[in-house]
């Protein structure tokens, strides 16, 4: 009788810890598109250069402390609010010779 009410117990207690898993999952998940809607504010689109091979290319970046920064392009035009202003001046950039073609459309 006695492992009978402890595993009553045990269940009542899973189930409560179940329960709060359940109630914090979808405060998280409540939390999760707010905080994206808030870091979409600060997302242009630019065009990036890869310092040696010399390949253009368009892309999003974040700012982040100020600063618009990509791990080993540099910046080639931008910010832009449109994806095709950033194609229209990587277009630009090909044709003086700043970047290499693409084979993209």
């Amino acid at each position: 009788m006695r492992k009978l009410e402890r595993l009553h117990a045990k269940l009542s207690a899973s189930k409560i810890h179940a329960l709060r898993l359940i109630v914090l999952s979808a405060l998280l998940a409540g939390a999760i598109p707010f905080g994206s809607a808030i870091a979409q504010e600060d997302v242009k689109w630019f065009v990036l250069r890869h310092e040696q091979t010399g390949d253009c290319w368009t892309a999003l970046l974040i700012e982040v402390n100020g600063a618009y920064r990509h791990e080993f392009a540099q910046t080639a035009g931008g910010p832009y609010d449109t994806k095709a202003q950033a194609l229209k001046r990587e277009k630009q950039l090909e044709r003086n010779g700043t970047c290499n073609r693409t084979n993209e459309q």
